[in-house]
């Protein structure tokens, strides 16, 4: 079993404990058997409620799916540092507990990515949106660490998350699925982001 239980946030919280089953069940069936594979049946006996209820809650296992996909949100306002006069130790403590998160959820996501990738029709024209409030609070850290001039400024927020964090992804869901685990130094990855893009430096 896949557990989504730390992608349920507060978007989750807002709903009743029936429709946050529901859409739990429906996920991590998603992941274990695929769209076509995960029955409202299964669904509803999972979620320990009829399937008369899962009906009467959403109309549909797409429209289920949809709303569950669109309220995945990984913790990362819970794993960013407070910010501190150690650029450094901040990048390291961000980078040590981003691998955990997705290491904590990686057999998830790696059956779950491929769904979303055949079936577009579950994210989304406008993409997850909790995942995309989750990269935007990223965004924003980097973006205060640049306006504190602790960063230099002559690159996108965008690009320094994905530069300290995309070899993280890659890490644990690309060669993670394939069973390769090449050794990963953290504190040289932080040290190797660093170089050169500390303010003042080139």
């Amino acid at each position: 079993m896949y557990n989504v239980s730390m992608y349920l946030l507060a978007n989750f919280a807002e709903v009743d404990s029936t429709r946050t089953a529901l859409m739990r069940s429906g996920l991590e069936l998603l992941a274990e058997k695929g769209y076509k594979g995960a029955t409202t049946r299964e669904i509803a006996a999972r979620a320990g409620v009829s399937e008369v209820t899962l009906f009467r809650q959403f109309g549909s296992k797409e429209v289920l799916l949809q709303e569950a996909i669109q309220k995945l949100t990984p913790p990362m306002a819970q794993i960013l540092p407070k910010p501190s006069s150690d650029l450094e130790a901040d990048l390291l403590y961000l980078t040590q507990n981003y691998l955990r998160m997705l290491e904590a959820n990686q057999g998830l996501l790696v059956r779950l990515l491929p769904e979303l990738i055949r079936h577009p029709e579950l994210r989304g024209e406008a993409g997850p949106m909790g995942l995309k409030n989750a990269m935007t609070t990223a965004f924003g850290y980097f973006a205060a660490q640049q306006k504190a001039g602790l960063l230099r400024s002559d690159e996108s927020p965008f690009q320094a998350a994905v530069a300290l964090l995309g070899p993280l992804f890659a890490q644990t869901l690309l060669f993670g699925a394939m069973g390769i685990q090449p050794p990963f130094d953290l504190k040289a990855h932080v040290r190797g982001f660093l170089e050169g893009r500390r303010y003042g430096q080139r």
